[in-house]
């Protein structure tokens, strides 16, 4: 388990974008994500202009000592009723555990402390149980789903709506931070 300290988050770069686009069309992330359609690459460079212009919108490359680990992306910020949604992955398969809870901590701070939301939604694919079982964990609270709304391998499947307000978050956000810290305590591993 590596130190919280370990990991800082910092705006997606053009030096990172073909790494992100790697990430993207991972086939352990692919699936997992509202449009599971191959990215070209060219997409990918027209999506991070528009991110670039977009003051609703917020990308944030997480390292791991210095190493680029996973992507944040919030979108739909709304500035007049502090809210947004996010999205994320950890692309690197081989960094340390605990790695996408560190990442969740650090982002949900950005938003909630430096950025002044209130709520921070997310959608969820009903069949992402790994997904859905880290919102919880996070504080996140289901608020509703759309029945049979996205099709993926030839199904349908529900996307499930939840979200965290400011208050949880800062309930929640300390009860994490000191199961990471614990997590960490005797490992001299790093």
């Amino acid at each position: 388990m590596a130190d919280i300290n370990d990991y800082k988050l910092e705006n997606l770069g053009q030096k990172d974008l073909k790494l992100v686009w790697e990430w993207r069309n991972a086939d352990y992330i692919r699936p997992f994500m509202m449009n599971d359609d191959f990215i070209p690459l060219e997409d990918h460079f027209r999506w991070f202009e528009t991110v670039e212009k977009d003051a609703n919108k917020l990308v944030k490359l997480c390292l791991y000592k210095e190493t680029p680990i996973g992507v944040v992306n919030f979108s739909q910020i709304d500035p007049k009723n502090k809210t947004c949604e996010w999205g994320f992955y950890i692309g690197d398969k081989t960094c340390p555990r605990w790695s996408g809870k560190v990442m969740g901590i650090l982002a949900l701070d950005l938003i909630f402390k430096e950025r002044h939301m209130r709520k921070c939604c997310a959608q969820i694919l009903d069949f992402n149980s790994k997904s859905l079982a880290y919102h919880t964990k996070l504080g996140f609270a289901e608020e509703g789903r759309l029945i049979k709304q996205i099709l993926q391998n030839n199904k349908y499947a529900d996307v499930v709506f939840m979200g965290i307000f400011k208050e949880q978050w800062e309930k929640q956000s300390e009860f994490l931070k000191e199961e990471v810290v614990k997590a960490n305590e005797g490992n001299n591993d790093r």
